[in-house]
């Protein structure tokens, strides 16, 4: 429920900041040594964190016990796992971002709540408020913002729910079992973990209800054993067991390790010190430009820092999207490549990047868009402008415009004497943040003004105070 009210609500004015640095992917991917903490987290107490803290196992689990279905017992667990992992560890080492993104269960619950839910509450909100308005109250209700509608991945989002949801009434936990790739490394060291579920005696009547009970079907009655590397500690089993006979426990002096046991933890221990070697690894980005003027580089938030960085940390949970206040942040279909896919991307056709605002990078979980002071961000540039002279409605039809500059925070768009008592504008590269307020506000067809991202982020030249002071522009009201 804590998760869900986090991507319901704004993340960044949410009161629970934490729950999103406490899930797996985002750890791994915000801090070089999260893997490794991780790895001892399930060698002393295995899989806990996809009982307690995995949104989607818990949604999985709500799933299965509101339709009251009973489980048959034991089924062993499937080889697939592994090459799912398998496949996630070599997709991010090779850049394809779209595959960690995709499998990557924290990820794939922000996606279903911010594409599936919250579209039809901030619609039920606005109309409530709209409602309220028309009869003289105001201020009682906040509009809520409104999350693009990106048709490829809501139909996406909701296929995979769908999916999910009748495969949960039937199976338990299955994409925990079966496919995440989160649960499989942590199993890879709480098969040997020192606190687990465990027969405790003698006592077992082989009634098998404990089998019955259990989401992830690894208790074996026949064989008196529970697959500690399947098994996420939920205890359903122990309150279950007639005779206590089930109890979580500490393992007994001179429990030994299986050859297997050892050879699953130490692929585990290679894949963590893969992943810290690769979450290490400098970004090594090349500053690039446009090939010609009609192309425009897609454009990350400030506080990403390069296409590399950004590409190789975001995980698409969205959680920036549904922050933005100007509703510029929209996922991406093919922007950054089939490697990027549902990756952000800002949308100048929306709006514009505020100058003050730093919500997307307080919102972001693993570090593809670190937080920025105002006065940080007002100094990075994400994109160049360009002055396309030839549309402009000042040249073509002689008539008086500058809004482009009127809205351009740090007057890189600035107005100089043309013909007559006409002014055009000329833009100061040195101090274009690329925030889009002027290709938004420029009200000429095709554009005038258009910006163009950057591969590697640079810094504006410091504003002095007085009158090159940047100018904050009007913001919620459009331009014309």
């Amino acid at each position: 429920m804590l998760f869900l009210a986090h991507f319901l609500f704004r993340p960044s004015e949410s009161a629970l900041p934490l729950l999103p640095s406490l899930q797996v992917v985002p750890s791994i991917l915000r801090w070089w040594g999260g893997a490794a903490v991780l790895a001892l987290g399930a060698l002393l107490a295995g899989r806990v964190y996809c009982s307690v803290l995995c949104p989607l196992g818990t949604f999985q689990e709500a799933v299965w016990r509101a339709g009251g279905r009973r489980l048959s017992g034991y089924a062993p667990g499937s080889r697939a796992r592994y090459w799912t992992l398998a496949l996630v560890l070599a997709a991010g080492a090779a850049g394809v971002s779209a595959v960690p993104a995709l499998l990557d269960p924290y990820a794939a619950f922000g996606r279903g709540v911010t594409q599936l839910l919250r579209p039809p509450m901030a619609g039920g909100i606005d109309s409530l408020a709209g409602f309220l308005e028309s009869r003289g109250l105001y201020g009682i209700i906040s509009r809520a913002g409104r999350i693009p509608f990106v048709p490829g991945l809501f139909w996406g989002t909701a296929a995979f729910f769908l999916v999910l949801t009748l495969w949960s009434l039937r199976k338990g936990r299955p994409f925990c079992d079966a496919l995440c790739p989160v649960g499989t490394f942590l199993g890879l060291f709480s098969r040997s973990s020192l606190l687990s579920v465990r027969f405790s005696g003698e006592n077992c009547t082989g009634c098998g209800l404990c089998g019955t009970v259990c989401p992830q079907r690894c208790i074996s009655v026949k064989e008196r054993k529970v697959d500690a590397d399947r098994c996420v500690l939920c205890l359903r089993c122990v309150d279950a067991c007639p005779g206590g006979e089930l109890a979580l426990s500490f393992a007994p002096p001179g429990e030994s390790l299986s050859r297997r046991g050892l050879l699953r933890t130490a692929a585990g221990f290679t894949a963590a010190l893969g992943l810290t070697l690769w979450s290490a690894k400098k970004d090594g980005t090349v500053p690039a430009g446009a090939s010609s003027w009609d192309e425009k580089l897609p454009l990350s938030p400030p506080g990403s820092k390069s296409r590399g960085n950004f590409t190789k940390k975001c995980v698409a949970c969205t959680a920036c999207v549904t922050v933005c206040p100007a509703g510029i942040l929209r996922p991406s279909l093919g922007e950054w490549g089939p490697e990027g896919l549902f990756q952000p991307v800002l949308d100048y056709g929306r709006g514009y990047c505020q100058y003050g605002c730093t919500a997307c990078g307080d919102a972001c979980p693993t570090g593809a868009i670190e937080s920025l002071e105002p006065g940080e961000k007002q100094l990075v540039s994400i994109g160049k402008a360009r002055f396309l002279r030839r549309n402009c409605i000042v040249r073509k039809y002689g008539t008086a415009c500058g809004a482009c500059s009127e809205h351009c925070p740090t007057q890189a768009m600035r107005m100089v004497p043309f013909r007559g008592n006409l002014t055009i504008p000329e833009l100061d590269p040195s101090i274009c943040l690329g925030c889009g307020a002027c290709e938004y506000a420029c009200p000429a067809e095709p554009k005038a003004v258009t910006v163009s991202g950057l591969t590697v982020h640079g810094k504006i030249r410091p504003l002095s105070g007085g009158g090159e002071g940047p100018t904050v522009a009007p913001l919620e009201e459009f331009p014309f």
